[in-house]
């Protein structure tokens, strides 16, 4: 009888071991990838992190009752560290068939409008991305590696006359400093980043306009599959599409975004 009860609890015990290790403990610490400086989203200022993911990814993390942790890696480097289990969620994720094995994707928490951006008293004019394959040579144009730019614009990358432009970089940030520094012609951004340095009075911002859209699309938080259980990320799922519903999620975007923003319709894909 007594080996009976010591079974019982013995295996209560992993029970309970198992409830935090699987992620579905109400206590837990969420450790989100973030570049220093990628306004207005992730921004690190006197020690303290801000910006309009900061606050959506901490109202998440809060819901579920988990403490977020912010750790400063560089976009690539997060991408892989995600996959090895070093990290537990990354933002500004889009969806893909590559990448649906190792993430689950909560959100969209942005509608991302990617565009070809520079000086256009400076550049050559740009009607189609068909005209970069053929006719049209801007020099130097700063890609992030790993990002998706849609499935028109990583054909056109295969064209040798295009290919030869493209300038890869690892870093987020170093995308304005190229083009400033005149190191890069153009920069492939998010339409809403260029709406913030302007408004903000950046350095030569006035001067930089939209040249041609190349791709639109919902981002996401990235949350990997190899940190996290199904049920934690069932709950994460569940907690996005609450705070959504009691408007909690517009209220923190309100007056940040670029008048031509659309609504963030929860979509989870898991």
């Amino acid at each position: 009888m007594m080996g009976l009860l010591m079974r019982k609890r013995l295996l209560s015990g992993f029970g309970a071991l198992a409830l935090v290790c699987s992620g579905t403990a109400y206590s837990c610490v969420l450790r989100m990838a973030a570049e220093i400086n990628f306004p207005p989203y992730l921004m690190l200022k006197e020690q303290h992190w801000q910006g309009q993911t900061v606050e959506l990814a901490q109202l998440l993390a809060t819901e579920v009752g988990c403490e977020l942790q912010i750790v400063n890696v560089p976009w690539l480097r997060a991408l892989a560290q995600i996959k090895s289990g070093e990290l537990d969620l990354v933002s500004h994720l889009s969806y893909s068939d590559a990448r649906k094995n190792d993430f689950a994707f909560i959100g969209p928490h942005h509608i991302e409008s990617m565009w070809l951006i520079g000086d256009p008293s400076k550049l050559p004019k740009v009607n189609s991305l068909k005209d970069l394959s053929e006719d049209v040579d801007l020099g130097r144009i700063a890609e992030l590696i790993g990002a998706y730019y849609g499935e028109e614009f990583a054909l056109l990358k295969q064209n040798p006359f295009f290919a030869r432009q493209l300038v890869s970089i690892s870093s987020i940030q170093d995308k304005l400093a190229l083009l400033e520094a005149g190191r890069v012609n153009a920069i492939l951004e998010d339409e809403s980043v260029l709406y913030y340095w302007q408004i903000q009075g950046y350095k030569n911002a006035r001067h930089y306009q939209p040249l041609l859209p190349i791709y639109e699309s919902p981002v996401y938080f990235g949350f990997s599959k190899k940190t996290l259980s199904k049920p934690m990320l069932i709950r994460l799922q569940n907690a996005w599409q609450t705070l959504y519903e009691r408007g909690e999620i517009e209220k923190r975007l309100k007056g940040k975004q670029s008048k031509t923003s659309k609504p963030l319709t929860p979509s989870a894909k898991l």
